[in-house]
């Protein structure tokens, strides 16, 4: 751990808590707009937001990074506590930083890590398509949304590609019976695979013709062996067969 932190920690630690009378009367004043109780409520309360970080320190993202977002967690708990419902502040605080943080993970767990400001444009993606459906009863489309937010639907589309979660193809192909075997590789569709019902017709098709070639004159059974694409081979192949039965 850096010095730095651990110098940060001992004085988070001299912080003195505060009484739930204390959070009350601060609250008061918060309410009224002083922004030196906030400051005080949220000092008063960091160390909880440092606790709730360490809980998510094995998710594999920096302890610096999820302290920094449990904290902005605590500031949105700290702006929309409600005092007069009688619960401590740190029981509602609880819920924002662990959403903050959480958030935060989500972000960071896919193969692209994505700058700030998409994360920003993401964000108001999602509440402009929120506050569309409320206003209007429908899920406004893709464009709708990037004319909204005065960016491209490339630009868009790109964003939700690379925010987008990726899935191992050797992962369960499902996930309510994982030791089913399958893996997700195994049930992708092969484009390049030649159709199943058309290879079957087309054999169908193949055999018809051949039998019909027995009755006909060579005149006639080049002209149909040229149409349908029957080779030498295929019409010896099928004389072989037929004679042999």
């Amino acid at each position: 751990m850096a010095y730095d932190l651990k110098e940060y920690f001992k004085a988070v630690g001299k912080t003195a808590l505060l009484s739930h009378k204390e959070e009350i009367e601060l609250s008061k004043r918060i309410e009224a707009g002083d922004l030196r109780a906030r400051d005080q409520m949220i000092r008063a309360n960091i160390r909880l937001a440092i606790s709730i970080a360490k809980n998510y320190s094995k998710s594999g993202s920096d302890l610096e990074d999820l302290i920094q977002e449990s904290s902005i967690g605590l500031m949105k708990a700290v702006d929309r506590f409600d005092w007069r419902k009688g619960f401590k502040f740190s029981t509602y605080a609880c819920w924002w930083i662990k959403q903050s943080v959480r958030q935060y993970i989500a972000s960071q767990s896919g193969s692209i890590k994505l700058p700030t400001y998409a994360k920003g444009v993401l964000y108001k993606m999602r509440k402009v398509s929120e506050e569309y459906e409320k206003e209007f009863g429908v899920t406004p489309s893709q464009q709708e949304v990037a004319d909204l937010l005065g960016t491209s639907l490339a630009t868009l589309q790109a964003l939700i590609k690379s925010a987008s979660t990726t899935v191992s193809l050797d992962a369960s192909a499902f996930q309510s019976d994982p030791g089913s075997g399958r893996r997700v590789h195994e049930t992708l569709v092969d484009e390049s695979a030649p159709n199943l019902d058309e290879q079957i017709d087309k054999q169908r098709l193949i055999k018809v013709v051949r039998e019909a070639l027995v009755d006909l004159t060579p005149r006639e059974e080049t002209v149909l062996r040229l149409r349908f694409g029957i080779t030498e081979d295929d019409l010896t192949d099928f004389q072989q067969t037929h004679t042999s039965d």
